[in-house]
C-alpha cells in the first residue's frame, strides 16, 4: 500500500490526513494504539523532509521531544500488530532496523535495478585510479571501455569537477562525433561546470569544447519532447551523459533521466555521500554509500580521497566528523585541540541567542567593503546603457572586484527562520521587513535568485547585488552565454521577482558553492534540548544528533577554503 500525502503552508506536511487514512485502512484501537502510530508517522515524514528516508530505531534522539518513552520496541510491536508492517499490504517497512515508507523501497528497488543493469556483465575490473592528476585521467578514460555506469565519489575539493571536464576532454579526443552532456540538479551547480569549460577554451580547441552541452537536469527533462534551442541534444541522442553533486539529486529526477537515455548511452555519476540530500526528497546517491550492500556498485565506484580545497584544521575536522576513531555514533567532535593561535579554524562559543557581535562587525565591514565596489562601477555613466550586452566587455577589472568581494565571506545558517536563521539576520541589517522594497535598499546589498528563469538565464541560488538607485536600480548577476562564456548583466527588478536579501544564505543554498572564508551559526541543537542539564557533556561537542544533522555540519564547514569561524550557541 503507497500512501499519498499532501502539504500545507508550503514547507509542513499534513501528519493527521496520512492517520485518518491509516485509520480507515487498518484496524486498530485508537485508544491504545493512536499515539504510537502517530509518533512513527511523525518520525518518518520529518526526515523525508530532511532527505532522510531510512531512521534507525535506534537512534533515541530522531525526533527530539515527540516520541513516546516506550520508544521503539512498543511502537514496533503496535504496528507488527495492527498490520501496518511486515505484511504484504503494508505501508511501512522495517528492515534491518531501519523503517520507511513502502513507495522508497520500492522506488530504490526500481533505480537500483536500473542502474545495476547498465553493467550487467560479468567483467570484473579493477577501478583504482592513479592520485596524480596526470595520471588519473588516462586512468578513468579506459575504465569506460569495461563500464557504462560509474560512479564517482569524493568529497569537497578533491578535484571531481576538474576530472569530469578533462575526461570528457580526453573522450572528444578519440572521438570528436560523440554527442556529450553535462548535467546538475541546480544552476549554481551547472555554474561551476561552465567555468570549469570555459576555463579549458584558453588551452583547447573551442570547437571540441563547444560539443559539450551543460544544463541543469530540469533543463535536460523540459527538453525530452521538444528540443530547445538552448539544448544541442535531447536526452536519447546522447552518447554520454555526466552528472554532477548526486547528493542533491532525488530519485524520481534521476530515474526520469535515466530512463530517456540511450541503451548504449555511457553515465558517470559523480558526488558526495557525506553531504545533503534534496529537502523533501531523498538522494540515492547517499543511500547507496550509506544504506545499500557495497557489493552492488563496488566494481563500478572510484573514491577521490585527496583535499586541494580545505587545508589545515578545517581538513582536520571535515575528516573527524566521519572518520571510526570518534566512536560509532560519530557525533563527538573536540573542537578544543583544533582551536589555537595558528588555527585556520576558529571555535566562538556563544551564551546568548543574539546574533554574535563578532559576526556583526564581520558582516558589516562586508557590505562597507562591497558598497564601495559597486558604487564604483555605478557611477560610470555608460553602465547603464542598454545597448551594453555585457558589462564585462567595457569594465572587466571593476566587475571582477565587485565578484571577488561578493564571493569573498560566506555566512551560514542552518535554516531561514528561528534564532541564529537567515531572516533574523536580514532584520538587523535590512531593517524592513517582508515583502523586501529593493528601490529603497542600499547599493551592494547582495541578493540570491530562488527560482528559475529560463527567459533571463537566471538560476535558483544564483547571487547578485544591487546596483543604482532609484530610476537605475538594478540587480547585477553574473550568468553565461550559451558558448559558456561567462557574461554580466542587468536585471531591472520588475522583471525577476523570485528574490531574496543573500547577507547570510542557509547551508542548504550553500551546497555546491565555496569561499575563501565561511562564517557558521551553529545553534547546537542537540545540547540546547536533550543535554541541556549536563554542562559538562556539553562542552564534550556533541554538535549533532542524527545523519542529517552530520551532513549539514559537514556540508557547512567545507565550503570554507582558507578560513573558518564556527559560531556555536551553548
Amino acid at each position: 500500500m503507497e500512501i499519498k500525502y499532501k502539504f500545507y503552508n508550503q514547507d509542513k506536511f499534513e501528519y493527521h490526513y496520512i492517520y485518518e487514512i491509516l485509520k480507515e485502512r487498518f484496524t486498530f484501537n485508537e485508544e491504545d494504539h493512536g499515539a504510537y502510530i502517530k509518533d512513527v508517522i511523525k518520525v518518518l515524514i520529518e526526515n523525508e523532509k530532511n532527505g532522510e528516508p531510512f531512521i534507525d530505531i535506534d537512534n533515541q534522539q530522531i525526533v527530539s521531544g515527540i516520541l513516546n518513552e516506550e520508544w521503539p520496541n512498543e511502537h514496533i510491536k503496535i504496528l507488527s500488530e495492527t498490520g501496518l508492517i511486515n505484511q504484504r499490504n503494508s505501508p511501512i517497512v522495517l528492515s534491518r532496523r531501519k523503517l520507511s515508507w513502502q513507495k522508497w523501497v520500492k522506488k530504490i528497488e526500481k533505480l537500483t535495478n536500473t542502474l545495476i543493469s547498465k553493467n550487467d556483465s560479468d567483467i570484473n575490473k579493477d577501478l583504482k585510479i592513479n592520485s596524480s592528476k596526470n595520471s588519473r585521467n588516462k586512468d578513468i578514460y579506459k575504465i569506460f571501455q569495461y563500464y557504462n555506469l560509474v560512479l564517482l565519489q569524493g568529497g569537497p575539493g578533491t578535484g571531481k569537477t576538474t576530472l569530469i571536464i578533462n575526461l570528457m576532454l580526453k573522450y572528444l579526443d578519440h572521438h570528436p562525433d560523440l554527442n556529450i552532456g553535462l548535467a546538475a540538479p541546480t544552476g549554481k551547480a551547472v555554474a561551476r561546470l561552465k567555468e570549469s569549460i570555459n576555463d579549458q577554451k584558453i588551452s583547447t580547441n573551442r570547437n571540441k569544447i563547444d560539443r559539450l552541452e551543460c544544463q541543469t537536469l530540469h533543463s535536460w527533462i523540459y527538453n525530452l519532447k521538444n528540443k530547445s534551442s538552448k539544448l544541442k541534444y535531447k536526452l536519447s541522442e546522447l552518447d554520454f551523459i555526466i552528472i554532477d553533486e548526486m547528493s542533491m539529486v532525488g530519485f524520481d529526477l534521476i530515474q526520469s533521466i535515466i530512463d530517456n537515455l540511450a541503451r548504449d548511452c555511457k553515465i558517470l555519476l559523480v558526488g558526495d555521500a557525506n553531504q545533503l540530500s534534496p529537502i523533501n526528497s531523498c538522494s540515492i546517491w547517499n543511500h547507496i554509500f550509506t544504506n545499500l550492500d557495497k557489493s552492488l556498485f563496488e566494481k563500478c565506484t572510484i573514491n577521490l580521497t585527496r583535499s586541494y580545497r580545505n587545508s589545515g584544521d578545517i581538513e582536520i575536522l571535515s575528516k573527524r566528523i566521519f572518520n571510526k576513531i570518534l566512536g560509532s555514533s560519530h557525533k563527538e567532535i573536540i573542537l578544543d585541540s583544533l582551536n589555537n593561535e595558528k588555527s585556520n579554524l576558529k571555535v566562538l562559543w556563544e551564551n546568548h541567542k543574539n546574533i554574535p557581535k563578532g559576526l556583526i562587525l564581520e558582516i558589516n565591514n562586508n557590505l562597507r567593503l562591497l558598497k564601495t565596489s559597486i558604487y564604483q562601477l555605478s557611477q560610470k555613466d555608460h553602465i547603464f546603457n542598454k545597448d551594453i550586452v555585457n558589462l564585462i566587455d567595457v569594465e572587466k577589472e571593476l566587475i571582477s572586484n565587485v565578484f571577488i568581494n561578493l564571493n569573498s565571506h560566506m555566512i551560514l545558517c542552518e535554516k531561514n527562520i528561528g534564532i541564529w536563521g537567515v531572516k533574523e539576520i536580514n532584520k538587523i541589517f535590512i531593517k524592513q521587513s517582508e515583502p523586501y522594497d529593493y528601490q529603497n535598499l542600499d547599493e551592494g546589498l547582495p541578493i540570491m535568485c530562488t527560482e528559475n528563469n529560463n527567459e533571463l538565464g537566471i538560476s535558483n541560488g544564483d547571487i547578485g547585488i544591487l546596483i543604482g538607485s532609484k530610476k537605475t536600480r538594478r540587480f547585477l548577476f553574473r550568468k553565461f552565454n550559451k558558448r559558456n562564456e561567462p557574461i554580466v548583466a542587468l536585471i531591472d527588478p520588475s522583471k525577476l521577482e523570485s528574490v531574496i536579501p543573500a547577507i547570510a544564505i542557509t547551508i542548504h543554498k550553500a551546497q555546491g558553492s565555496e569561499s575563501n572564508k565561511v562564517s557558521i551559526l551553529w545553534t547546537n541543537k542537540t545540547c540546547k534540548t536533550d543535554f541541556e542539564e549536563s554542562h559538562t557533556r556539553c562542552r564534550n561537542q556533541i554538535l549533532f544528533r542524527d545523519s542529517f544533522e552530520r551532513r549539514m555540519f559537514y556540508t557547512a564547514i567545507t565550503r570554507a577554503k582558507e578560513r573558518l569561524n564556527l559560531y556555536i550557541l551553548r
